[in-house]
């Protein structure tokens, strides 16, 4: 860029904003994708230390993260996990046994 803020020769404005945007793009996703992995670790600390609830959050957490990612597999799994979470924090702890 010059310093007047018109782009060099041979450089199209259009072509620059598309090349901005796609970085832009690939930054957000990467953003979503290291918050996903922080609440990953963090459910499965919950699973190592037997915290139930926490776990169930952070999975929660994790699945949601996954609806903020343009990418086809992340868009099925991201609201499929954030349904299962959300019955594993309704589901009772422990069942009463028959009889």
């Amino acid at each position: 860029m010059s310093p007047d803020g018109t782009p060099p020769d041979g450089l199209d404005s259009q072509k620059l904003g598309e090349l901005l945007g796609a970085a832009h793009d690939q930054v957000v996703t990467a953003i979503w994708l290291s918050v996903g992995m922080l609440c990953a670790f963090c459910a499965i600390a919950g699973i190592a230390l037997n915290r139930r609830r926490a776990a169930l959050v952070f999975g929660f957490c994790y699945s949601l993260t996954l609806c903020f990612v343009r990418n086809g597999h992340a868009r099925i799994l991201g609201p499929a996990g954030c349904a299962v979470a959300f019955i594993g924090l309704l589901w009772p702890q422990w069942r009463s046994p028959p009889g």
